[in-house]
């Protein structure tokens, strides 16, 4: 446990020092490197860098990606994504002897999903100008304080197994300490959040079913990430991604809960009224 929560504590520090410099470069060029990492790892895993053409195209996407997000830019993201279509069809036809088509569609999810979830941090940080580093550490909270939430709770009061045959670690408990969790945190932080905007002369109303009702999905959505990445972990035989954090596994492993959550949280804000800061 003593690895496991320091390698959460430095992510935490380079987490907030990225989440201080929202409003800069910082932050997609930090999400496309942990895209392309992310990306790297899966593709590892799947035994698909062995296909160079499509790896490489697939790892530049998901890098490029989050920094053509926003703004002037995002007018060459469909450019960027033709292009990674057109290398992956050709690597295709290139290896039509050895390539079958669901090693094909596995290259392809894996360079559109991930690079598309993970970029949704800087869609989000710029959904609105006041509110959207608060929305940010929603999503991203949403899905680590479940996770975190899971884990304490898992361990001191777990006894029924959730998935027993996906993830042996996982318990009933730990997956209803992942909601509770989950509530409490976004309840204290926008009844704080609106405290802070208030003494700076900006009234901020709050939908606290929604706010309940938001923390509560993200907790569902975050386990089932966590779920389906470790289904495919056992598929593939492997117990982490990656071994770049200790205690953890790899980046994939840490972000994995993620990729369900901040799609999600994204598009509720852009879509409807009901939970607005």
């Amino acid at each position: 446990m003593a690895t496991r929560l320091i390698s959460a504590g430095i992510g935490i520090v380079v987490a907030l020092i990225i989440l201080l410099l929202h409003n800069t470069f910082m932050l997609p060029l930090a999400v496309g490197m942990l895209s392309a990492a992310m990306v790297y790892e899966y593709m590892k895993a799947n035994r698909l860098l062995r296909y160079h053409l499509s790896a490489v195209a697939a790892i530049f996407y998901s890098a490029l990606l989050p920094m053509i997000q926003i703004n002037l830019t995002a007018r060459y993201r469909p450019m960027l994504t033709v292009a990674a279509v057109t290398i992956a069809l050709y690597d295709y036809v290139r290896h039509k002897k050895r390539m079958e088509d669901k090693t094909f569609f596995a290259i392809i999810a894996g360079m559109f999903l991930i690079p598309g979830a993970m970029s949704m941090t800087v869609t989000l940080n710029n959904s609105h100008e006041q509110h959207g580093l608060a929305y940010l550490i929603l999503a991203l909270g949403g899905a680590w304080i479940a996770d975190s939430g899971a884990y304490f709770a898992g361990t001191l009061f777990g006894r029924a197994k959730l998935c027993p045959e996906i993830s042996p670690k996982k318990t009933v408990a730990g997956f209803i300490g992942a909601i509770v969790c989950n509530v409490v945190f976004f309840v204290v932080f926008c009844g704080l959040y609106a405290s802070s905007m208030a003494k700076k002369g900006t009234s901020v109303s709050l939908n606290w079913f929604a706010v309940v009702l938001i923390a509560m999905v993200c907790a569902v959505l975050g386990t089932l990430g966590d779920l389906a990445a470790s289904t495919l972990k056992r598929q593939l035989g492997i117990k982490d991604y990656g071994k770049i954090m200790p205690g953890h596994g790899g980046i994939l492993d840490r972000f994995d809960s993620v990729l369900l959550v901040l799609p999600f949280f994204t598009a509720f804000v852009q879509a409807t009224t009901f939970f607005e800061l």
